[in-house]
């Protein structure tokens, strides 16, 4: 129908599926950029990831297959913005009323990836989309071209030489170290990085907004974070110390499982 968006790589566009009508997403790789293998594996790997999780806060997949030597991923289209869109449409924030919904559906979603296996490993605003307006919202977290089995930890899969794969500022220290080596702990820092972000429109750090990668990796690994109250005093206190626990730099220190935060995190509102 039109095309949604389009990267370096690649492209998004609206279909209609047409036996039914129904709206869909088709994502490609574009033909005429000579794709890296890099970015051609970190698709199928999506395309791999996306068939096989089956769940109400995972973006459905619905197809996929090689036209013409294009490869491509059909998925249900959302029709709503990503929360980083959502929190700049409200001036940069979104209230915590608002924020523990959408974060609760993710740490689902989350709950579900871990128990098969799967860690996201590239949690943040911009792979949350939400379709509907509060209170009668849905969040489906999105883009699993980074996810990893973690059953199989430290074997090959992608690493993050030659490019920064991920937000950095979202990654936890762990992630930095050895990004084939993650586990479920990694994601809750995500998770805890995106909630703080959505709710005081900044990330956790001490950060000019000039920061490159170094200056933000050495912030990560020797900063302590910023507490979410310290820059947003009118976030309940008992849910400020959910998402700070989700930042610990120890993993160890952190919510051990997605359940577990998500439980906090409802009792919290």
């Amino acid at each position: 129908v039109k095309v949604l968006g389009r990267g370096g790589m690649g492209c998004v566009m609206l279909g209609r599926q047409q036996a039914t009508g129904r709206s869909v997403a088709i994502k490609t790789l574009l033909p005429e950029v000579a794709v890296s293998d890099k970015a051609l594996r970190r698709f199928m790997r999506e395309i791999d990831v996306a068939a096989a999780l089956k769940h109400p806060n995972i973006v459905e997949f619905l197809d996929r297959g090689t036209r013409n030597g294009v490869v491509y991923l059909v998925t249900e289209f959302i029709d709503g913005a990503d929360a980083a869109k959502l929190a700049e449409g409200r001036g940069g924030r979104l209230p915590h009323q608002e924020t523990v919904p959408i974060i609760a559906q993710v740490l689902d979603a989350l709950a579900y990836a871990h128990a098969q296996s799967y860690s996201h490993r590239d949690i943040k605003d911009q792979n949350i989309l939400v379709r509907g307006s509060w209170p009668n919202v849905t969040a489906k977290l999105t883009d699993f071209g980074l996810a990893k089995s973690f059953a199989q930890s430290g074997m090959s899969g992608m690493t993050m030489a030659g490019e920064m794969a991920g937000t950095v500022a979202y990654m936890p220290p762990e992630q930095i170290r050895n990004f084939r080596d993650v586990q479920p702990t990694s994601d809750i820092y995500g998770v805890g990085m995106t909630a703080y972000s959505l709710l005081t429109g900044e990330i956790a750090l001490n950060l000019s907004p000039q920061a490159g990668i170094a200056e933000t990796i050495r912030a990560i690994f020797d900063q302590p974070n910023v507490p979410v109250r310290q820059r947003m005093p009118d976030v309940p206190e008992n849910l400020a110390e959910i998402i700070d626990r989700a930042l610990a730099k120890d993993p160890i220190q952190r919510w051990q499982s997605a359940g577990a935060m998500r439980t906090a995190l409802l009792h919290a509102a």
